[in-house]
């Protein structure tokens, strides 16, 4: 969009209001304590109720992916051959692409050896390596290395190398764009149908569970608005976990449990990282924005406006393994951390994209903009909110008001307070069960000890809230209040091998 004094307005908005949400209590502490007192225990209240709801999610999410995970869904697909309203599964493509920066080449191989393993027909799998071509030993160095290893595995290897282009965002938007253009002039090249090619974006780190594409395949063949149709599945931030330290462990399994929780609620489900489309739909919306920096959750917007609010996400209760934040030493891995964290939570630029589309469509209800724009409000503010004001705000009015002292309210909040965060940890307690169900087997050499700590990194909860969630989620959004406009930062994943 271009840049008008409108949208350098709702550029500003939401820094603005979360640094009110800040200074006001202060100000306020010292004029009404007792206000700041009430919303605090309200606040807190609203906290313990939304944790008990994301605990109940989670549960839900984790035993859905279990039993998910169980099927046979080429079976299910078989099965299915006899219904003429249904695509025929045998003629579905899996165009798979791997977005590739800097990353080594074992990162890459261990992502094909996994989609390798898949039980859907690899000869209907279209691998895309899409390298930068400002990284071009490193990107030769994984095409040339996946050809060698897996030529005539798959119905076809392609690659591509995106050029800087100027006006772009130097993003995985950009560079998944450019492959897929040259993925559609291949499929026009086989007189393929674009509706019959399924096309998964994926970091380089992702390792897809073998039965992910076939789900992926049922799901899509049964869908009659398929081609309005986006579908994610669970990313799990496992494969090398055990050897992340505690704060990126932690981390970790809070971006898995989101995702746990929000696959349960389809009607809030966006794209996130790994996510699948129609190559119908992506030519139909103009493939990726190369304008932001966090191209997937613009990728849900550009297709909600485009198709007049005909567009869902669809849950694929089926996992896809990706590396948790690991350098090569303890303080570059917290620095990494905190800067993924950052680029994530810059997802505040899509406001007023999302703010400007609602007012100029009018053919979407206006309810159901008027949601969609409030949980997108709601969730940048939360993020740099929440933390902060249970760990600091609370305190305030007994901190700078001595008079506020000899009040019923004051003697009685610290109890309340108290009180109310300690039940909250009724979301850490499912947390703690939920993530030694879903670590990978512990590697040899590690002893049990090892597995103690899975459970004791749980304490770390209140600095990881502050830190990497609540303080990176500042800095976003004051950045875009100033104008200081982000690019995309490619996240230091360590990889272990067959971790």
């Amino acid at each position: 969009m271009k840049k008008t004094k409108i949208i350098r307005f709702l550029e500003i908005v939401p820094g603005a209001i979360i640094w009110i949400a800040f200074i006001l209590p202060v100000f306020l502490s010292f004029i009404i304590p007792a206000a700041v007192a009430t919303y605090v225990i309200i606040f807190d209240l609203y906290w313990l109720y939304k944790s008990i709801v994301m605990g109940y999610h989670l549960i839900t999410g984790y035993r859905l992916m279990k039993h998910d995970i169980k099927i046979d869904w080429i079976e299910k697909c078989r099965n299915l051959e006899s219904d003429p309203i249904n695509l025929k599964w045998t003629g579905i493509y899996h165009a798979v692409m791997f977005a590739v920066s800097k990353e080594n080449v074992e990162t890459v191989l261990s992502s094909v050896e996994a989609l390798a393993r898949s039980d859907y027909p690899l000869k209907k799998i279209i691998l895309v390596l899409a390298t930068e071509a400002r990284y071009p030993v490193q990107g030769q160095e994984v095409v040339d290395q996946v050809t060698k290893k897996f030529d005539g595995k798959f119905f076809k290897i392609i690659s591509s190398s995106h050029p800087d282009i100027v006006g772009e965002v130097k993003a995985k938007g950009a560079n998944a764009r450019w492959a897929a253009k040259q993925l559609q002039k291949y499929i026009e090249l086989e007189k393929i149908l674009f509706e019959d090619v399924i096309v998964t974006t994926a970091d380089c780190d992702t390792r897809f569970h073998p039965k992910y594409l076939a789900s992926l395949t049922y799901k899509y063949i049964t869908d009659p608005n398929r081609d309005h149709r986006s579908f994610q599945p669970i990313p799990l931030y496992s494969n090398n976990i055990w050897y992340a330290p505690a704060i990126s462990r932690v981390i970790a399994f809070g971006n898995s449990f989101w995702q746990l929780i929000e696959v349960t609620r389809p009607w809030r489900l966006m794209n996130f990282s790994t996510h699948a489309m129609s190559l119908k739909m992506l030519v139909e919306i103009d493939f990726w924005d190369v304008s932001v920096v966090n191209e997937d959750s613009r990728q849900f917007w550009r297709a909600y406006f485009k198709f007049d609010g005909d567009h869902q996400v669809v849950p694929i209760f089926v996992p896809v393994y990706m590396d948790a934040v690991l350098a090569d030493s303890w303080l570059l891995t917290m620095k990494n951390q905190y800067l993924q964290k950052k680029r994530w939570y810059y997802g505040v630029e899509h406001f007023p994209y999302v703010v400007i589309s609602s007012i100029n469509n009018k053919k979407i209800p206006l309810w159901d903009k008027l949601v969609k724009n409030y949980r997108l409000f709601e969730a940048n503010y939360s993020l740099a909110t929440s933390s902060i004001y249970i760990a600091v705000i609370a305190w305030l009015p007994l901190l700078i008001n001595p008079s506020f002292h000899e009040t019923v309210l004051a003697q009685n909040l610290q109890g309340i307070v108290r009180v109310l965060l300690a039940l909250t940890w009724f979301g850490l307690v499912i947390s703690m069960i939920i993530s030694t169900l879903l670590l990978p087997p512990r590697p040899r050499g590690m002893g049990r000890r090892k597995s103690f700590e899975m459970l004791a990194q749980w304490v770390l909860t209140p600095i990881t809230a502050i830190f990497f969630s609540s303080l990176p989620a500042i800095d976003a959004q004051t950045r875009f209040m100033l104008g200081k406009y982000m690019t995309f930062w490619v996240t230091e994943k360590k990889a272990v091998k067959n971790a």
